[in-house]
């Protein structure tokens, strides 16, 4: 579970002190001589008006702008601020200083660009601040990112294709050299996959979709060598469109769960499987993960940290767009991760 965000940082806290800071400053010179308290309500009303527009064009009007629709944005926004001028000088007009109204040498249409010079820069001022605040947030948020991904790589390079993995893999090399010398450069040039692979992303913020399957293949690959015909195993990519060269996605992240199917499956009572889907469709990546239950002598000691560093790595990077579950049956287990590609907050 993610951890919660202290009080202080909460973008309505500082929205508050914002609201505040304005509401004083435009207050002080009425605080040099006495005022009633419904002259205080009422200027109070009249800015929170004011505010409340700005919000409203930060969270209606704004997107046009980060979507690139420019002429849409410009020609809501001008015809937004209008609005909001005519509002904030019916309001002043009939509520908050009528008798200022009555005076003949008033002109409504100067006191309208007053109001609309007042939208512009609540507005601007409103914006500078989401845009600051934003900006703060995405570089804490890349820093902690880098922080987690060096965590994870060393954590990888000790763990992952460890060199226990490399030994039962040349140890194979070495049996098929002797039995099918044919096969043997095809196995070599897939471990060389592996650790080039290993090498030259791992230190990336962010890879290509098509490469991190490849290189999952090419793992399972040399599993089912290692594991030979005692263990069934199954993987299919489901790519109807073929746009996993489309795509990008966080690298070492899927690796962990198939390690872990292979890891945790050994059982000579039942029949020992591990079955891999992959699906892509519409930048929605679906895997889903299905192994054997280990016999309980065969069991291997599991600290869960492979599977807690990816819950952590999944909600920073895509915070609000995955859904990672895990199903333990009698003789099955399941990991089932559902990752919206379209959303990495890698800014």
């Amino acid at each position: 579970m993610a951890k919660a965000e202290k009080w202080y940082k909460k973008r309505y806290f500082d929205e508050i002190i914002f609201f505040g800071a304005i509401f004083i400053l435009t207050m002080v010179p009425d605080f040099i001589k006495p005022v009633s308290m419904m002259y205080l309500v009422k200027n109070m009303v009249f800015l929170a008006l004011l505010y409340g527009q700005a919000i409203l064009h930060r969270y209606f009007i704004f997107p046009f702008f980060i979507t690139g629709q420019y002429v849409r944005y410009y020609l809501s926004g001008t015809l937004f601020i209008i609005l909001g001028a005519i509002l904030l000088l019916a309001v002043d007009y009939y509520w908050i200083d009528p008798e200022y109204y009555k005076t003949a040498d008033v002109i409504l249409f100067k006191d309208f660009l007053y109001n609309v010079v007042l939208c512009s820069i609540s507005i601007a001022a409103f914006l500078s601040l989401f845009l600051i605040r934003n900006y703060s947030r995405e570089l804490e948020k890349k820093n902690k990112a880098q922080l987690m991904l060096s965590e994870m790589n060393i954590k990888y390079l000790h763990a992952q294709l460890n060199p226990h993995f490399f030994f039962n893999m040349l140890n194979n090399l070495y049996g098929v050299s002797l039995t099918e010398p044919s096969r043997a450069p095809e196995l070599i040039l897939k471990l060389s996959d592996l650790m080039r692979y290993q090498l030259e992303n791992a230190n990336k913020d962010i890879v290509n979709l098509k490469e991190e399957l490849s290189f999952i293949q090419n793992y399972i690959a040399m599993e089912k060598e290692r594991v030979g015909k005692r263990c069934l195993v199954e993987y299919n990519i489901e790519d109807k469109e073929m746009k996993a060269q489309n795509y990008q996605i966080a690298p070492l992240v899927l690796i962990t769960l198939v390690e872990n199917a292979f890891k945790h499956s050994l059982t000579t009572e039942r029949e020992w499987f591990v079955r891999i889907v992959v699906r892509l469709e519409n930048g929605v990546l679906s895997m889903s993960v299905h192994n054997s239950m280990p016999d309980q002598n065969l069991k291997t000691s599991s600290t869960g940290i492979g599977l807690l560093n990816i819950r952590k790595r999944l909600e920073l990077l895509y915070s609000g767009h995955y859904m990672l579950d895990i199903i333990e049956e009698a003789e099955e287990y399941q990991t089932n991760l559902v990752l919206s590609l379209k959303h990495y907050n890698h800014e």
